[in-house]
């Protein structure tokens, strides 16, 4: 191959990769890897606004996204920087009610890929985009530990490396229905694909028995029993 031809494929792969196509000609022939433009992103998040909060429901976070060829996270990034548009501290406070939100923006928002260095990407820009606005909002009263290891907790059962069409069989679920006090009740399921109109939590097969307060996530991996808060209290 001429080499000023080389040079010119190798800039237009660089160049592609910083706008959002494709990293490499080789991922997109190993793994079938383009990336959806910011603009088109924005465009088609743009047909749904009644999935996030607005001036007029304010609270209106909890509406589930799942992204089944998340890369690396596009979509993701951008569906989190909507959720929290209204989460500030002048409507929250400051604290523990403001955390509990921002996490319920987090958990309804699911990523699958095939590439491990996509779903790690994924989970670190979600990561920075709720940092960011956490900082901005809480300044040096936030966050607190318990939220930072809530937000890894939820990361690592809502964007997963998997093959969304050819593992549906064995992809698990957590759904995060939030309660009082800053807590959640989870429920892993997994997707009943034989089903004429599947939703993402079809065959539910464990849950929390009692709420979580967030500060707990992650160090209840899975479902939390009667029996086992009635250990820790005696």
């Amino acid at each position: 191959m001429d080499p000023r031809r080389r040079e010119t494929l190798a800039a237009t792969d660089c160049a592609l990769g910083r706008h959002g196509h494709f990293k490499s000609r080789e991922r997109v022939r190993d793994l079938a890897e383009v990336y959806t433009h910011q603009r088109e992103v924005k465009a088609m998040l743009d047909l749904v606004p009644d999935m996030f909060p607005s001036a007029g429901d304010l609270d209106n976070v909890d509406r589930t996204f799942l992204e089944p060829a998340c890369g690396h996270g596009n979509f993701l990034a951008e569906i989190l920087h909507r959720k929290l548009r209204y989460l500030t501290s002048g409507r929250y406070g400051r604290g523990a009610r403001f955390e509990h939100m921002g996490l319920r923006c987090v958990a309804s928002i699911y990523g699958i890929d095939i590439s491990d260095d996509n779903v790690r990407e994924s989970r670190e820009r979600l990561r920075s985009v709720m940092s960011a606005h956490v900082d901005s909002h809480q300044g040096g009263d936030g966050p607190s530990t318990g939220f930072g290891d809530a937000i890894q907790a939820i990361l690592e059962t809502n964007v997963i490396r998997a093959d969304t069409l050819g593992d549906v069989a064995r992809i698990e679920l957590v759904e995060y229905r939030p309660g009082p006090g800053g807590t959640f009740i989870r429920e892993w399921s997994h997707l009943d694909s034989s089903a004429s109109e599947p939703n993402l939590f079809s065959l539910p097969h464990r849950r929390d028995e009692v709420p979580v307060h967030y500060s707990e996530l992650s160090e209840n991996s899975g479902p939390v029993t009667r029996e086992v808060v009635k250990g820790e209290a005696a």
